[in-house]
């Protein structure tokens, strides 16, 4: 079985949501970890559904809003 050849440029799919390799430096360790970069479907926090963006300059800034029914 030929293994798959994966670009910096690609994206995966998992159930919700869409993910993107990135290289990041944690605790002064350079890996690659995988980013969501886009949602699909609904999202919870706590259980409740919310709307999120996918990305923020703050931690409150990735939520937008609890949805109401």
């Amino acid at each position: 079985m030929d293994k798959l050849k994966l670009n910096k440029s690609d994206n995966i799919f998992s159930t919700g949501v869409f993910l993107k390799p990135e290289k990041c430096l944690i605790n002064d360790v350079t890996q690659w970890r995988w980013i969501a970069v886009g949602f699909e479907g609904d999202t919870y926090l706590n259980g409740k559904p919310v709307d999120v963006y996918d990305y923020a300059n703050t931690l409150q800034g990735l939520i937008i809003s609890e949805k109401t029914s």
